[in-house]
């Protein structure tokens, strides 16, 4: 075994032992605690939809979880009332203590909140749910029948820690896997996979060309920019082999992606035949894609049948513990393959005979959890992670780059080709018509517009940037009521702020308004990307700026406090791509003395945002250098890491606690030593006391 293979296992067993040590703070800290820092929520059934597959859960008002964001949960049992009490939050228990056993709760399932109904009912959020396993849907949908009231709670999932130790056993298994000890040859820039256009004349000349070279070759990579049809192309090539009764494995990072694949128009015939298999199947999944079947645990299939599995899944074919033979597959698909580690390309592709491994370099890889760890430069970890860049830039398989999108407009398409060699070509037939509306903001070829707006007083949002926004939506909703609309931002307390004002049970349109890492692969009618007054520079990385700027079918607005173009960080593809956009107003409204004035603004803002509230606190810190955390240390933890108090602020050199959350938390930190304030009380000459 080399040096750098026993480096890739130390990477997978530290990231596994990062989640493990994050998610212990949850495990352990009282419910109290987690309820107030809204990490569970507490919830009854009120109905169940048989057609959709949804759960309609019935919250206290204002305490319902963020929507669109993959949540567990679990029904509480009369048990556990029994012991802490009817109301779950103002339990006295540790967390952990509720969940692991099964007196108290049944096992956990996920769901996703998904939107709000209006029921008139002033006191509560209803909210409609997915992503329910079937076995949890019959036991509600049984409860309901039986006239039974069903208490759930909510919680942040378990990290999936199990992928990286099978990942780390694979590693294990076949130590002398060549795979793994890949590294890039060449840049992204000089890597030219031969491309293919969509012939309106021979529509499948795509499919054709991979499944030939497939056939050749063995080993395919397919590029597919943004919006280029690969789930069409690939449904084609799957049924291809299940119309030559061979078997397909198709694995992606997430569900979504699965069910979008299993219901293209190629797939039909054997979905209705019953010849498509999902690990993890859920309701709604069953209600939308009828037909589709419950996967075995071994993943065996027959002939003429496929299997669609998230990564997580199917790793666990090489899991510690298994000792089964693993299956064999004719086609193994890896789909949304930016996602995929190095080590598990190299261990879904030893499943398949063939395989075809799709995905955009160009697109986001895994988060990798603190990754500026020392360690990780010297393992390597960023050739590991990045997997599929290695695999492209190292090995020199045959590839393809699809260059005709069907998503973007002419517009769009060009400014997004800046990162595909220019190649990139719209095919559109039909633009989104939204006649109707300001032309300043929605053009009739579309396009990536570009806003700079003054007047921002903090790092969160501007009034004007907001303004903007709820002047958009409020457009949609007069006259486009049916549109979908996403609101993307690089940070999470932006996107946590403006969902509190746009995920609202009065809005009648579709919203999404989510970080920039969470909407890979989603599409919409028109997109609106806001840069808050703050350092920005990781957001502008190519890739992420590339996701971001090309979901829309339409028209995407780059909405900025900030005079983008000015950031000395900014890659010179991005800083070309923002000159090139269609700008609205002179876009020199954001003024600032010189660059060390907006940079001593931008750093502010950085740490303001950690501390909300108390704004005012942190400028008299930083204006007399008082020593804080500026990574928003506010916790009180005992021995074990756990969370047993919070503040709005610690001043941990002086043993101050400004704000604590509650009385609880008050009480503990006077035990501790400190000295609790309000943020009324604060003053400097407090320190020097």
């Amino acid at each position: 075994m080399t040096q750098q293979i026993e480096n890739y296992q130390k990477f997978f067993l530290d990231q596994a032992n990062e989640q493990q040590r994050d998610y212990r703070k949850i495990r352990y800290a009282s419910m109290k605690q987690l309820f107030r820092e809204e990490k569970v929520c507490y919830a009854v059934v009120d109905h169940i939809n048989n057609e959709r597959g949804h759960i309609v859960l019935k919250f206290k008002k204002g305490y319902a979880p963020r929507l669109k964001v993959l949540r567990s949960f679990v029904l509480i049992y009369k048990g556990a009332r029994e012991k802490w009490g009817e109301f779950p939050p103002l339990w006295e228990c540790i967390f952990n203590d509720f969940i692991k056993s099964k007196d108290n709760c049944s096992p956990y399932s996920d769901i996703t909140p998904l939107y709000y109904l209006n029921k008139g009912d002033g006191g509560y959020d209803y909210v409609g749910c997915s992503s329910v396993s079937l076995e949890m849907f019959s036991k509600i949908k049984a409860a309901i029948e039986a006239k039974k009231t069903v208490h759930v709670l909510i919680f942040e999932p378990e990290p999936p820690t199990a992928y990286f130790f099978n990942l780390k056993n694979y590693i294990e298994q076949y130590p002398f896997d060549k795979d793994l000890l890949i590294k890039p040859v060449i840049k992204y820039e000089d890597w030219h996979p031969e491309e293919l256009a969509f012939n309106p004349d021979d529509k499948l000349s795509i499919q054709r060309t991979v499944l030939n070279s497939l056939q050749e070759e063995h080993c395919v990579i397919l590029q597919g920019p943004p919006g280029t049809g690969k789930s069409y192309t690939i449904a084609h090539i799957i049924a291809q082999y299940l119309n030559e009764s061979k078997t397909v494995c198709v694995t992606t990072m997430a569900n979504k992606g699965l069910v979008e694949l299993i219901t293209q128009p190629p797939l039909k015939e054997f979905l209705e035949a019953g010849k498509l298999y999902k690990t993890l199947l859920t309701a709604d999944e069953f209600a939308h894609a009828r037909g589709l079947k419950k996967a075995s645990k071994d993943m065996i299939i027959n002939g003429g049948e496929a299997l669609f599995s998230t990564n997580y899944k199917l790793s666990m074919l090489y899991a510690p513990e298994k000792r089964d033979a693993l299956p064999s597959y004719d086609l193994v698909v890896i789909e949304e393959a930016s996602q995929a580690y190095l080590t598990t390309i190299a261990a879904f592709k030893k499943l398949g005979r063939n395989c075809l491994i799709v995905g955009d370099p160009m697109q986001l890889p895994p988060i990798v959890m603190n990754n500026r760890k020392s360690d990780y430069k010297i393992w390597n970890a960023d050739i590991q992670a990045d997997g599929l860049t290695t695999y492209a830039l190292g090995l020199g398989d045959k590839s393809f780059r699809i260059t005709t999108t069907f998503r973007l407009t002419e517009p769009s398409a060009k400014l997004t080709g800046l990162f595909y060699s220019n190649s990139l070509k719209s095919v559109r037939k039909e633009l989104v018509d939204f006649s109707d509306l300001d032309p300043n903001y929605f053009p009739k070829e579309g396009g990536v517009l570009y806003q700079v707006v003054s007047g921002a007083t903090n790092g969160v949002s501007s009034k004007a940037a907001v303004g903007i926004i709820e002047r958009i939506i409020g457009m949609f909703e007069m006259n486009y009521p049916k549109s979908t609309l996403a609101i993307i931002s690089p940070f999470k307390d932006t996107i946590k702020n403006l969902q509190s004002k746009f995920y609202t049970d009065k809005r009648n349109i579709d919203i999404t308004v989510e970080t920039i890492d969470r909407v890979q692969g989603i599409t919409v009618d028109y997109a609106i990307l806001y840069f808050p007054l703050r350092n920005i520079g990781f957001a502008l990385d190519e890739r992420r700026f590339n996701v971001a700027t090309s979901r829309s079918r339409s028209t995407t607005l780059i909405l900025s406090d900030i005079p983008l173009t000015k950031m000395l960080s900014i890659p010179p593809r991005v800083s070309t791509f923002i000159k090139q956009c269609k700008t609205i107003g002179d876009n020199m409204t954001a003024t600032f003395k010189d660059e060390a004035s907006l940079k001593e603004v931008l750093s502010r803002n950085d740490v303001k945002v950690l501390y909300p509230g108390l704004e005012e606190i942190v400028d008299l810190l930083l204006d007399n250098n008082v020593p804080f955390s500026h990574e928003g240390d506010v916790d009180l933890m005992d021995k074990d890491g756990v969370v047993i108090a919070t503040a709005g602020m610690l001043l941990k050199e002086y043993n101050i606690a400004i704000d604590p959350v509650d009385d609880d938390s008050k009480n503990i930190f006077e035990r501790a030593g400190y000295k609790v304030i309000s943020s009324d009380e604060f003053n400097v000459e407090l320190l020097k006391r």
